[in-house]
């Protein structure tokens, strides 16, 4: 008995160019989640008519790959995610595309063409920076100092499968605090994943009560600058 198979199995779209977005993302966009937010790009790329290369299933899905996650109530300019094309689409041409379809507190920063064999930007990132404004935060250089002088700061992180424990002073790679103002670049991954109010409150010793997050009653605005993959010579690299 022949068998036969069906033309969606043997015609397979193939990825012929892979483009590389970065947003912002600030204001209202600040107030959607990750999952959201990614339901939302997945809307603007349907609109924009870019060749987005799709699943072959019941219920057919752009090939897209997303950045790490980011929490509510941060702000922005390092939201990347990788979309295949089934056909090439100029730079500029795909900019125009895209940036009607954006939702209301999202800007369209960069888009570059990447190597369709590069490394997924999950597996090439393990290095964040943010800009933490608070007015919380004058006078505590002292702390910061001291927390620099340590070998290790344990922090409790809470999770609904367990509570894990984390080194906060091998996460945190670098900071500076000026005023109201710090900059801190932290190092992620299996094990050593911290969000930046968890390190301040454990440097600080700030009460659970100052770290509010919400919108309109924060006393924190915290606003993620840049991913980056930090080499084994220390050297960091944007994607």
């Amino acid at each position: 008995m022949r068998r036969t198979l069906s033309l969606s199995r043997v015609f397979q779209p193939m990825s012929i160019q892979r483009l590389r977005v970065r947003l912002a993302r600030s204001g209202a966009g600040a107030l959607l989640t990750h999952l959201h937010q990614i339901d939302m790009i997945r809307q603007a790329l349907r609109a924009s008519g870019w060749p987005v290369v799709k699943s072959q299933n019941r219920r057919p899905k752009f090939k897209v790959a997303f950045g790490p996650a980011i929490a509510v109530g941060y702000e922005s300019e390092a939201e990347y995610f990788d979309v295949d094309l089934e056909s090439r689409l100029g730079v500029t041409q795909a900019r125009d595309m895209l940036i009607p379809h954006l939702a209301p507190g999202y800007a369209l920063l960069s888009v570059k063409s990447i190597p369709r064999f590069f490394p997924s930007l999950e597996e090439s990132l393990n290095a964040v920076a943010y800009e933490v404004g608070s007015p919380l935060l004058v006078g505590t250089q002292d702390r910061w100092e001291a927390f620099w002088k340590k070998d290790h700061l344990m922090v409790i992180k809470k999770k609904e499968s367990g509570d894990t424990v984390v080194d906060a002073r091998a996460v945190v790679r670098r900071w500076i605090l000026q005023e109201d103002r710090l900059d801190l670049e932290m190092r992620f991954g299996p094990g050593r994943t911290l969000k930046p109010e968890a390190v301040i409150q454990a440097v600080c010793g700030f009460e659970e009560s100052q770290m509010k997050l919400e919108s309109g009653a924060s006393n924190f605005l915290i606003k993620r600058k840049a991913l980056l993959f930090e080499k084994a010579t220390g050297e960091l690299v944007e994607p």
